[in-house]
């Protein structure tokens, strides 16, 4: 039984730290993607700078 408890919480433990990273990646590839629809004056003040 406690093996059984150790490896759920192994898989969902690995299962987390890989949405992290795909997570993480993700917004490197594409930053600001849902605050420029949201407020585009960021991006407006990043581009004129």
């Amino acid at each position: 039984m406690r093996e059984m408890l150790k490896r759920i919480i192994l898989v969902i433990f690995i299962l987390l730290v890989l949405t992290a990273i795909s997570g993480f990646l993700y917004t490197q590839k594409h930053p600001l993607e849902k605050i420029s629809n949201e407020k585009p004056w960021i991006q407006q003040n990043k581009t004129q700078k």
